[in-house]
């Protein structure tokens, strides 16, 4: 499979490839990448249909939405490599470790779970479908964006680049995208799983919550589990300190040396 993901690339090291949630894009990731440059290769997506991703094919399955990973990978020349999934890519980087994880150095959980259970996000993913058809994309990216936050009167900058990051979303790439994933449940599906995982989430995460993270990380026999305080669905903007600390004592842990 020849890759058609477009891609932002920063700094030198160990490879990172990071993958956006949903009403996202690679901008997402924009802080993190200045600060960990100096560290590490850092790869951010866009997947089909999202930020400055050119018209293509939507991936109608995890299972393609993996296999574009893989060939990014491929075409980069990555042997092996790390990755982090933002929320709906939770369940991409789950696909990789199901199926593919002799490519995996180390993966990261962020804001994700082992399914999509509609009685504990803010919203039921029919409820999104029918608001991207109603409202048009650009106002369902922001109505979306706008839920992600613990405390938003003090987010004021983590939601401009997250609502910056959700510009681009076209209707076609986002039906597809929730389409891919409406009935995805990794339950009893990672237990030969031996990769280190960092399963991290904020406190007060909204469409995984905590005692669906707990899951997924109780799922995983090679997981850890990092709940951040103070905040919610974009942890690595509200509390980036946090986050960076965690995500690095990880990284440069016994189990994966960087």
């Amino acid at each position: 499979m020849t890759s058609r993901l477009t891609f932002r690339r920063e700094g030198s090291g160990p490879a990172i490839i990071l993958l956006h949630g949903f009403a996202s894009s690679s901008g997402f990731w924009s802080d993190l990448s200045r600060r960990l440059c100096d560290r590490y290769d850092l790869i951010a997506i866009d997947w089909p249909g999202f930020g400055s991703a050119p018209p293509a094919p939507a991936l109608e399955t995890a299972a393609a939405f993996a296999q574009a990973v893989l060939a990014l990978a491929d075409s980069l020349g990555l042997d092996k490599f790390c990755v982090i999934g933002h929320s709906m890519s939770g369940f991409v980087v789950q696909e990789l470790l199901a199926h593919h994880e002799h490519r995996l150095m180390a993966a990261v959980l962020y804001g994700a779970g082992l399914k999509v259970d509609a009685s504990r996000r803010f919203e039921s993913l029919d409820d999104t479908l029918s608001s991207l058809h109603r409202d048009g994309p650009a106002t369902t990216a922001d109505r979306i964006v706008r839920n992600w936050f613990a405390s938003p009167q003090d987010s004021t900058y983590a939601m401009q680049v997250c609502l910056q990051a959700a510009q681009g979303m076209t209707g076609e790439g986002a039906a597809a995208a929730l389409r891919a994933f409406f009935d995805s449940d990794y339950t009893g599906r990672l237990s030969h799983v031996r990769t280190p995982v960092l399963v991290i989430l904020g406190e007060q995460e909204r469409s995984h919550p905590p005692d669906s993270a707990i899951a997924l990380s109780q799922a995983l026999p090679n997981a850890c589990l990092v709940m951040l305080p103070r905040c919610g669905h974009a942890a690595h903007l509200e509390e980036p300190g946090l986050f960076e600390t965690a995500l690095l004592e990880f990284m440069q842990s016994d189990v994966h040396p960087a």
